[in-house]
């Protein structure tokens, strides 16, 4: 996987404030995917998306695979019994058939870990969804710096 050229089409659909094309696999669908723009010598980044199982069996998303970083595990953030808001770790995320999980700022989310390279806000780069029990989903996220 390598970085992807600004002017890709879910690239140019984002520019345009059109939204991107879907991405699927069989009975998966990724959808409004993209990463938030941090700094350049951050050691992580936050992805965000829609996934819905259009299947007739229970889906168990585990993580993603990014060649640009040393790890991926999703996170929740939540509020505490003293009204702090913290990231939990959460080791995979149930998709029922017919369902849809949306991982969206102020609760899940993708973490991406030990960025080895920073994209910019402009950029999108390939990211490869994974799970317990189903084929890998890869598709484009557009690196911005707020949700679409």
């Amino acid at each position: 996987m390598m970085f992807k050229a600004f002017f890709k089409p879910v690239a140019l659909a984002a520019l345009l404030g059109l939204s991107a094309t879907p991405a699927a696999a069989g009975d998966l669908e990724i959808s409004d995917a993209w990463l938030r723009a941090v700094p350049p010598v951050s050691p992580t980044m936050a992805g965000y998306f829609e996934l819905r199982n259009r299947g007739d069996r229970v889906v168990k998303l585990e993580g993603a695979d990014v060649d640009f970083a040393g790890g991926a595990m999703l996170h929740d953030s939540r509020t505490g019994e003293d009204g702090q808001r913290r990231m939990v770790h959460l080791d995979s995320v149930r998709i029922d058939p017919g369902d849809r999980v949306r991982f969206a700022p102020g609760g899940k989310h993708l973490m991406l870990m030990k960025l080895s390279q920073v994209p910019r806000a402009g950029e999108s780069v390939e990211v490869c969804l994974t799970f317990a029990n189903h084929d890998d989903l890869c598709t484009d996220f557009p690196v911005r710096h707020s949700a679409p």
